[in-house]
């Protein structure tokens, strides 16, 4: 069990030698957010306390897994380039979402940038326009198992004695 720093310093090296094939998950669980950051056979379990702070409390580890154990076709997480039109056109289709026309405009645009292939941050020029995701809501796997939840309880524990030490008004 790891700071959440050195967890997401860790998948970031792992993501750079092959970008391809990583998936994206949080859900909430109790009182804390989960993150799951998977591929294949491996992952990164990541308990934290916000999603909405930039500095969250957070804690984790690297996770094997078993592919029968994910669901399958789970989307692409990446970084992907756009060209300035391509980022100009999906932002106006963003922003005009009400209108159902340019929901399925931009749900096209979506599916088509997730079939490229994502990119590793060092092969990206500083002046590209790059997006990263999808971030997916929901449970990635098929079903919870034992060594699973024996890894949730105890991230969860580290994190409490982390928030507690840190806001000990909070008991």
């Amino acid at each position: 069990m790891k700071d959440i720093k050195k967890v997401m310093q860790n998948f970031l090296e792992d993501y750079k030698e092959n970008p391809e094939g990583w998936t994206f998950w949080t859900d909430k669980s109790g009182e804390f957010y989960n993150i799951y950051i998977l591929k294949e056979d491996e992952g990164y379990f990541i308990k934290m306390d916000s999603i909405y702070t930039q500095n969250p409390l957070g804690t984790g580890t690297k996770i094997s897994i078993d592919e029968d154990q994910l669901e399958k076709d789970l989307p692409s997480f990446g970084f992907r380039r756009f060209t300035e039109d391509e980022l100009e056109n999906f932002m106006y289709a963003v922003s005009e979402s009400e209108d159902e026309e340019k929901k399925k405009v931009t749900k096209k645009m979506i599916n088509k940038k997730m079939k490229e292939r994502p990119y590793s941050p060092d092969d990206i020029n500083k002046k590209e326009l790059v997006m990263v995701g999808p971030y997916n809501r929901g449970y990635p796997f098929k079903k919870s198992f034992d060594e699973h939840e024996k890894i949730d309880k105890e991230l969860r524990k580290k994190l409490r004695k982390k928030f507690r030490s840190k806001y000990p008004m909070y008991g």
